[in-house]
C-alpha cells in the first residue's frame, strides 16, 4: 500500500468523484495451494502424483537430466538446469534437460497447477545431492582423507583446515569412471523419486488502479502493482516472464474473454478472432515486486509461481472496476467487463449525461 501511495490514490479518487469522473482502486490478497501432490492426498486413477529426475554425469562433467514434466513456455530447461548446476557445481551450459519424451523420461505426472518446480524441481535437487554425496566419497579417496574431513565450496571439495588441498567436481567426474574407492560402482548416475510431504503455498498482494470513460465505458488500467512470494527465487527473469504472462491473461479474463452461446447452446464465436486475446497494444504495464518466504519442506524452498498472477490478477482488476461505481451503490458487476457492459452500468446509473 505504501508502494502505490494508497492514501494518495483514495484522496485523488474522492476529488475526481466531485467532477463526476470514474476512478477505481482494486485490492486482492491471495494464497494458493499448488505442488500436487503428496500421494496421501493426490492420485490420478490410482497413480501417485510424485515426480522423478534421472541425472547422468558424464566423464567430461557434462550432465543429462531427464524428467516427466514438459515446459510450455515456463523455461524449465533454464530453471532445472540452474538447480542442478548449483547443487553439483557444474556449469549450467553443460547441462542438458530432457523432458516429456515418453520413450526416455522417468515417471512423472506432467506440468500443470504450478507443480513443476515444487515437485519435479525438488526431484532435481534431491537427485543432485545424491550424486554429490557419492562425489564426496570419491573426493575423499582422491585426497586420501575421511569424508568428514571435507567441506563443499561452490564447485569443489576442500580439506577442512587445509584449503590448498582440494579437488574440483570436474576432476571427480573423470575419476568416477577411472579412479574410485574399492567396492564402489563406477559412474555418477541416479534416479530420484520425490513424493512431496505437503503442498506449497505461494501468496501475493495486488493493487490495480483504473480510469473509466463515462461516454464509451472503456476501462484504462493506469497502474497495476503485483507483489508475489514464490519462496526461493531460482531465476528472476523466468519468474518475471511468468508473472507478466499470467497478468496479461488475467487482464483478458477480466476485461473481455467470453464464450457466447445461442438459445440452443451453440457457440457463436467461430474462431479466435471472436475471442479477446490481448496483444502488446492492449496489455497494461505491469509493476512487479516480491518477498521471499521459503517453503519449509521443499529442498530449496521453492513454491511455484505460474498461476499466481492469474489467481490474484482477475479479482484485482474486477474489484477496481466495481470500486469505480461503489460511490453509486454498486457492489457487483458480472465479468467480463467489456466496454459495452461497463457502459450499460453507466447508462443505468445516469452517469453519461
Amino acid at each position: 500500500m505504501k508502494a502505490v501511495d494508497y492514501k494518495g490514490l483514495r484522496a485523488e479518487q474522492a476529488e475526481k468523484a466531485k467532477n463526476g469522473e470514474l476512478m477505481g482502486i482494486g485490492v486482492c490478497t491471495f494464497t494458493e495451494i499448488v505442488g500436487a501432490g503428496p500421494t496421501r492426498n493426490c492420485d490420478i486413477v490410482g497413480l501417485g502424483m510424485f515426480d522423478s529426475c534421472e541425472i547422468k554425469v558424464h566423464p567430461t562433467g557434462s550432465v543429462t537430466a531427464r524428467l516427466g514434466t514438459k515446459s510450455t513456455g515456463q523455461g524449465h530447461e533454464t530453471t532445472f538446469g540452474q538447480i542442478i548446476a548449483t547443487e553439483l557445481g557444474l556449469p549450467a551450459s553443460d547441462i542438458v534437460v530432457e523432458e516429456g519424451d515418453t520413450d526416455t523420461a522417468p515417471y512423472g505426472l506432467g506440468t500443470y497447477g504450478s507443480r513443476s518446480t515444487p515437485v519435479a524441481g525438488a526431484a532435481c535437487a534431491v537427485a543432485s545431492r545424491k550424486i554429490r554425496a557419492k562425489a564426496q566419497k570419491i573426493a575423499a579417496h582422491l585426497l586420501e582423507v575421511g569424508e568428514d574431513d571435507l567441506e563443499w565450496e561452490i564447485d569443489r571439495f576442500k580439506v577442512k583446515g587445509l584449503p590448498e588441498k582440494e579437488v574440483t567436481m570436474k576432476d571427480i567426474c573423470m575419476a568416477a569412471y577411472s579412479n574410485i574407492p574399492e567396492g564402489m560402482e563406477h559412474g555418477l548416475e541416479v534416479t530420484s523419486y520425490y513424493d512431496p510431504p505437503n503442498f506449497t503455498y505461494p501468496f501475493g498482494a495486488y493493487i490495480c488502479v483504473v480510469d473509466i470513460d463515462r461516454l464509451t465505458g472503456e476501462v484504462s488500467v493506469r497502474r497495476f502493482y503485483a507483489l508475489d512470494d514464490c519462496g526461493t527465487r531460482i531465476n528472476p527473469m523466468v519468474i518475471e516472464g511468468q508473472v507478466h504472462g499470467g497478468l496479461t491473461e488475467a487482464y483478458a479474463i477480466a476485461i473481455g474473454q467470453e464464450i457466447i452461446y445461442d438459445e440452443m447452446g451453440n457457440v457463436l464465436g467461430a474462431s479466435l478472432q471472436d475471442f479477446f486475446l490481448p496483444t502488446a497494444v492492449e496489455t497494461p504495464e505491469w509493476e512487479t515486486d516480491y518477498t521471499v518466504t521459503p517453503s519449509p519442506h521443499h529442498p530449496i524452498g521453492a513454491k511455484g509461481v505460474g498461476e499466481s498472477p492469474n489467481v490474484g490478477g482477475v479479482p484485482a482488476l474486477s474489484n477496481a472496476i466495481i470500486d469505480a461505481f461503489a460511490q453509486h451503490g454498486v457492489t457487483h458487476m458480472p465479468m467480463p467487463h467489456t466496454s459495452w457492459r461497463v457502459w450499460k452500468t453507466i447508462e443505468e446509473l445516469g452517469l453519461n449525461k
